[in-house]
């Protein structure tokens, strides 16, 4: 792989992982308010499993042009955001009950991810 094509898909992961950290700083942030709009909390969802899939495609090109192999083991997290992604928004307080079940009970999943992926920003200087 030459220098150059690692050097973008490096600054492209990078630019990726920021993104999953501020779309979760949100999530957390909303979750946090007695009052918000599940709307808005599953619209940062998606902008954050859009994020996590490029983030695990770079990762996954990153590691593969340089002969290594991954295991992306948080398949779990993505089950629980398509499912979050897919409940009814109506009515909103039942939707907003939905929403909060499924992120508590992913927020371990959440965790991991971002610990794996802000460790691995760091290795990327």
């Amino acid at each position: 792989m030459s220098q150059g094509a690692e050097i973008k898909i490096k600054h492209d992961l990078s630019t990726e992982i920021t993104l999953l950290e501020e779309s979760y700083s949100q999530i957390k942030r909303h979750l946090l308010a007695k009052d918000y709009d599940a709307a808005v909390v599953v619209s940062t969802l998606k902008a954050f499993k859009d994020s996590l899939n490029r983030a695990s495609a770079y990762l996954l090109t990153l590691f593969t042009l340089k002969g290594k192999q991954v295991n992306i083991s948080w398949d779990h997290l993505f089950t629980h955001l398509d499912y979050t992604l897919t409940v009814p928004v109506s009515p909103p307080l039942k939707h907003r009950d939905a929403v909060q079940a499924i992120l508590s009970i992913s927020e371990t999943e959440f965790n991991q991810v971002l610990t794996y992926f802000v460790t691995l920003k760091a290795s990327l200087k």
